[in-house]
């Protein structure tokens, strides 16, 4: 997509700005500080799953932002939908440099503000600090002056773990050379200069240095466990921003996409935004808030500085709800301009929607109810920003007249008074009643904090050798799901569990069960594999001895592994194996697993383990 002004000048596509004016008409238009949108990995700006149109909605929303004053690009290439792990950073922020430089010299603006996701973060990053296309960071390059805000989403700050790729791998030379400026670690230059103005889950990440002096304002938020934080846990924070936050999205994809589509995130920072607008701001007030009033409505407007005129729209509507959406027909509309201290009337009964503009202010949007009476909704569930910490949570609403609907996205509407939900949501309702008239949409944000600390997914064998898992645990859960099974465990008050709504959900006795390992196969009764040391508890190292018997006296391979991983791949190159018989040395404090797989010459095969767990008392 190339959807930009004819006369602004850029070698990458995206889009950004009004293509119907040209710079002269972009620059009279701007009265917000221009946002730029920077897209993740494995996308483009206007990609369905990882785009930035869903984020330029939120901006022209309720903050009011104008289409001149949001800007994003392509700087991985028109239309790519490929992931590019081979030092993304360095080999594109020549053209995201070029790009953002060329936006501010078109709007004639010193400073912008920045929404970034994944990828986008650590090249934004780049952009300000001074990045270089040979991977060395120039501070004499920066654009710190030109940062009003920078908000990260979902970025990895810290890199994705020792496993990450070239630039993402927590270590790198690029990671750590991206957190210093002029020879000082700060994640947040130029920015807050006290911690008390610093909000922040975690204590230690309030953070002042010598570079701070309150030019910049920081945001970082982290979607929990999504696909970044998983392979690092909290890489999405930013040490010394003025917002550190968590939200609980969902795991995986699906929680790394959600963070630049949930209204909720956006509303936690979009107060940080705007913080240098060009134009000193003007401001709209008007006499009669929403409401329901008497036939002849009159409202007077009032306009600072009183020079300026303030245009209204009016639009009389009638609302209905339509296969999943909220269908809104304008009988009639009212358009003008009024100065300082005029009034508008609205002489029809109904329902009215009024926006009121003015150069430099902040649209006032209002609804009224002229000579009607609108339905009232009401959320019942207590609480503002209400927690809940387990299991899944059900928001009730009720309304005066009509029928209520909800949505979870102010987008798609489903009929009902009550929704249940299981993470953090903002919730909505609202009532229309036979005649079209609707309640004002009534939104409440419903957080469920994390209650975990960590998280680790892995095989039942490698938790159990990792201590997550005590040896009862770990053979009544392998009796019941495999050896081999992989699983996720949460750590919560210093105990792992399967569930962090549910931390009794880990049995600490094995119960019983028939045969000898899961998968139960018709191996089991062909095939007998035992030690001479049974699974459990012991104060000193041993030797165990593991016997195999093929049926009928046929020759068996049984393939093992002592660090968890499988071994029935025959491609894992830790794999060993033994005949009939081995001795194995058991030696050392903590946790020790023997896991073995065995096939027959029909193609049966079955896992079995072998556990033990050394606690050593050493008197002083």
């Amino acid at each position: 997509m190339n959807r930009f002004p004819q006369d602004f000048e850029s070698n990458l596509t995206g889009f950004g700005g009004d293509p119907s004016k040209n710079k002269e008409e972009h620059r009279q238009a701007l009265e917000k500080t221009p946002v730029i949108l920077v897209h993740g990995n494995a996308a483009n700006s206007v990609h369905p799953k990882w785009g930035m149109e869903t984020m330029a909605s939120f901006l022209t929303g309720s903050p009011g932002y104008k289409p001149e004053e949001i800007w994003a690009m392509d700087y991985l290439g028109e239309g790519n939908t490929q992931a590019d792990l081979n030092d993304p950073h360095r080999n594109h922020i020549v053209q995201l440099r070029t790009f953002i430089d060329r936006v501010r010299d078109y709007l004639g603006v010193q400073k912008l503000d920045f929404i970034a996701h994944s990828l986008g973060c650590g090249m934004v990053n780049g952009y300000i600090r001074g990045l270089q296309s040979d991977a060395s960071w120039n501070s004499n390059d920066n654009r710190l002056g030109v940062v009003g805000t920078f908000v990260s989403l979902a970025g990895a700050t810290y890199g994705l773990g020792l496993g990450g790729a070239s630039e993402f791998r927590t270590g790198s030379d690029f990671e750590q050379q991206s957190h210093k400026y002029t020879g000082v670690d700060d994640d947040t230059p130029d920015g807050a200069g006290q911690t008390s103005v610093q909000e922040s889950p975690v204590e230690s990440w309030k953070v002042v240095t010598r570079l701070d002096k309150n030019d910049a304002r920081y945001v970082a938020i982290t979607s929990v466990n999504d696909f970044v934080d998983a392979q690092n846990r909290d890489t999405g924070r930013r040490e010394g921003a003025n917002l550190n936050a968590r939200f609980d999205l969902g795991g995986g994809i699906d929680g790394h996409e959600k963070i630049i589509k949930s209204q909720t995130v956006f509303n936690a920072f979009k107060s940080y935004l705007n913080q240098n607008p060009p134009v000193a701001p003007a401001v709209i007030s008007v006499d009669k808030d929403n409401g329901s009033y008497g036939p002849e409505l009159q409202i007077t407007v009032s306009i600072t500085p009183a020079t300026l005129s303030v245009s209204h729209v009016a639009e009389r509507i009638i609302k209905k709800f339509n296969a999943g959406y909220i269908d809104r027909t304008v009988a009639e509309t009212k358009s003008g301009a009024l100065s300082n201290g005029q009034s508008l009337t609205l002489a029809i009964d109904g329902e009215w929607d009024v926006m009121f503009r003015a150069a430099g202010a902040e649209d006032v949007q209002r609804t009224y109810g002229v000579n009607v009476i609108h339905p009232q909704a009401q959320i019942l569930t207590e609480g503002k920003d209400t927690e809940w910490s387990h299991g899944s949570l059900s928001v009730e609403a009720s309304t005066t007249r009509g029928t209520l609907y909800y949505s979870t996205d102010r987008e798609h509407w489903f009929l009902g008074h009550t929704v249940t939900i299981n993470r953090t949501t903002t919730v909505s309702f609202i009532a229309i009643d036979s005649d079209g008239i609707a309640s004002p949409v009534v939104s409440r944000a419903f957080v469920k904090p994390v209650t975990w600390t960590d998280k680790q997914t892995a095989t039942l064998t490698q938790h159990f050798i990792a201590g997550r898992l005590s040896v009862d645990q770990y053979v009544s859960m392998g009796l019941k799901l495999g050896f081999n099974a992989a699983i996720t465990l949460y750590l919560i008050n210093g105990q792992w569990t399967l569930n962090p709504d549910s931390p009794e959900t880990i049995r600490s006795e094995p119960e019983p069960v028939a045969g000898l390992a899961a998968p139960i196969t018709a191996a089991s009764s062909r095939i007998s594999l035992r030690a001479d040391k049974a699974s459990g508890k012991h104060v000193k190292g041993f030797d165990a001895t593991i016997t195999a018997a093929g049926p009928a006296g046929e020759p068996i391979t049984i393939y093992y592994t002592q660090d968890g991983t499988d071994p029935s791949d025959r491609h894992n190159h830790r794999r060993q194996s033994f005949g009939t018989r081995k001795t194995f040395t058991i030696r050392g404090q903590g946790h020790h697993s023997i896991l073995c797989y065995v096939q027959d010459s029909a193609g049966h095969g079955m896992f079995e383990s072998f556990a033990w767990s050394i606690n050593e008392h050493r008197s002083l």
